[in-house]
């Protein structure tokens, strides 16, 4: 519970200041030995996801503004390849964060908000350091902390 609470601050301290759209979208899964692997056949890519800038709006407050593409993948059945970042201190997550970017410290984000997808699962996934594919239904928030979020998620093998 206290990872979560440090990445879901973390996340909104990035968002308040403006500095997570900073990231630029690999052209696929960016590895952590730096080169750049391929998304399978069939799943949403963080190119695509990626295109989503945070602006701050006529409230003063920061957050996403989406493309048209990115909102025609609002509630619709997705797969989507990345990294697991989890939320707790658990071998099976049901809750975790899916990143664009492999992450390389436990206190820090692999990327902004445009390169990371809330996930909540059916059943717990086993926590791997491996990129590994999830289905689900896409939300596109508008204000969260998160610009995504994968409901009713199940690993695909």
């Amino acid at each position: 519970m206290m990872m979560r609470t440090v990445a879901l601050a973390f996340a909104t301290l990035c968002l308040a200041a403006g500095v997570c759209s900073a990231q630029t979208a690999p052209k696929g899964l960016q590895m952590p030995n730096g080169t750049i692997e391929a998304a399978p056949a069939g799943t949403v890519s963080w190119e695509l996801l990626q295109q989503a800038k945070t602006v701050q709006r006529a409230d003063k407050k920061f957050g996403p503004e989406f493309t048209r593409e990115i909102r025609g993948l609002d509630k619709k059945q997705v797969k989507i390849y990345g990294f697991m970042m989890p939320l707790e201190q658990s071998r099976l997550q049901k809750r975790f964060l899916l990143a664009s970017f492999p992450p390389h410290c436990a206190f820090c984000l692999p990327g902004g908000p445009e390169s990371m997808v809330e996930v909540i699962a059916d059943k717990p996934v086993e926590f791997t350091y491996e990129p590994i594919v999830v289905a689900g239904r896409l939300a596109v928030l508008d204000d969260d902390v998160v610009y995504y979020r994968l409901t009713n998620a199940l690993a695909v093998p």
